[in-house]
């Protein structure tokens, strides 16, 4: 965004420039050319499952009692939660949150904060959901669902 921001300044500059009094007749050299500017989102192969629809929250039982998230630009399924149990959980995202870069291997939620980095443990507390970065974790034997805001 800063980039954009600083892409369109140097623009209006130019523009300002060319427009400026004093100048009588356009010069014969030609303009220069602007290069687009970078993308705001890092290059990322890496695909979250969504959250389908309006999702609530049972209270199934489970039978761990931590996690510890993969983010692997390179697997079938390219975040994964294993838990100290050794099963691997499919992860679901609610939208707005989005992956970083294949070399960063992280999530982001919507500000742009990192909610989880590869390799980053969670832990499930007892009679309670957890929470990654503040956001709410919805859990079920085989899955587990980041939301951005509690399920109603």
């Amino acid at each position: 965004m800063l980039r954009r921001s600083i892409s369109l300044v140097l623009l209006s500059l130019a523009l300002v420039a060319c427009a400026s009094p004093g100048t009588s007749t356009p010069t014969a050299s030609p303009a220069p050319s602007i290069a687009p500017p970078p993308s705001a989102a890092p290059s990322t192969s890496i695909e979250l499952h969504r959250v389908a629809g309006d999702l609530g929250c049972d209270t199934i039982g489970i039978d761990y009692t931590s996690l510890t998230f993969h983010i692997d630009p390179a697997a079938a399924d390219q975040v994964t939660a294993l838990t100290n149990k050794g099963v691997a959980l499919k992860t679901y995202w609610a939208n707005g949150f989005e992956p970083g870069s294949d070399a960063e291997r992280v999530i982001r939620d919507a500000s742009g904060q990192v909610v989880v980095r590869d390799g980053d443990p969670l832990l499930v507390p007892a009679a309670a959901y957890p929470r990654l970065a503040g956001h709410f974790v919805c859990l079920a034997p085989d899955a587990i669902y980041v939301l951005d805001a509690d399920p109603a």
